[in-house]
């Protein structure tokens, strides 16, 4: 399936917001969640970019492998193949989600990941997931990659206003879905908190501010973005030319929500049995 024939296809997600929009699916109306997204219907339609017809290009519905039901997404980024197509990025926000997030507010975020077993190690940096904020000096919390590692880092203004909150390595996760949660106050002053959790165990847990001032607070963007393949050539070549991605049971949830209903259903099955 290529992009052409995923943009006729129809809802793959279940969407509420602030009830403006009727959930469209039993899990989305039976808990405090305000998107549901897990890919079993096939389409994107509630996803979007800036370049929406080169990332549907370079994006596909699988059957395997998926972490819950019987779909995923696999993203792919090919330096030579996607030259003229956003070569430096494969990713997507959600659509009517930019501006429904409060400064403030609490939020949690569940999503599962999944790198495939001949993932390498890149000279180049890269991230997969993203909350980005009203300033233009880069995303307020994200999930980077730096050669074999993790990192998740927080941002809240231009220069050096960032901290590096977590390390950990990509290796040991390659060929195995791996359940993200995050649970997020949003704020600009001390009050603001965030807390990670990877594959159900608790990582790491940061207060104080967490991101720029602004009218809204930051949304959720997800993909393959890396930012040194804008240029022709790097000043450390890069070791790879191409990076495959696949993500899974997307859930965000307002402040009533918890770590149950936006986990990955099979993170919160472990979770009960270790009860």
């Amino acid at each position: 399936m290529n992009g052409k024939t995923l943009i006729p296809l129809l809802a793959t997600v279940c969407f509420v917001i602030s009830g403006s929009i009727p959930a469209t699916c039993d899990e989305a109306a039976a808990h405090p969640l305000m998107f549901v997204g897990n890919f079993e219907n096939g389409g994107l339609r509630q996803f979007g970019d800036s370049q929406l017809e080169h990332a549907l290009k370079k994006s596909e519905i699988v059957t395997k492998p998926v972490r819950e039901g019987k779909h995923a997404l696999k993203l792919t980024l090919d330096r030579t193949a996607h030259q003229d197509m956003q070569g430096h990025r494969t990713d997507f926000w959600i659509r009517g989600m930019s501006e429904n997030f409060n400064m403030g507010g609490e939020y949690w975020y569940g999503f599962s990941t999944y790198f495939p077993a001949s993932w390498q190690p890149d000279t180049q940096s890269e991230l997969f997931a993203q909350w980005i904020g009203w300033r233009d000096y880069g995303p307020s919390l994200a999930i980077y990659i730096y050669g074999d590692d993790y990192c998740i880092k927080k941002r809240w203004a231009a220069g050096g206003s960032y901290r590096n909150l977590w390390k950990g390595k990509v290796a040991e996760d390659k060929g195995k879905w791996v359940d993200w949660v995050f649970r997020v106050r949003w704020s600009a002053n001390k009050d603001g908190f965030i807390e990670v959790w990877k594959n159900g165990e608790k990582i790491l847990a940061d207060t104080g501010r967490n991101c720029g001032v602004g009218e809204f607070a930051p949304y959720f963007k997800f993909g393959i973005y890396k930012w040194p393949w804008k240029e022709s050539q790097e000043e450390s070549p890069s070791t790879v030319t191409k990076r495959t991605l696949y993500i899974d049971e997307i859930r965000i949830g307002d402040e009533s929500a918890s770590f149950t209903t936006v986990s990955p259903l099979q993170t919160r099955r472990m979770n009960q049995k270790k009860r």
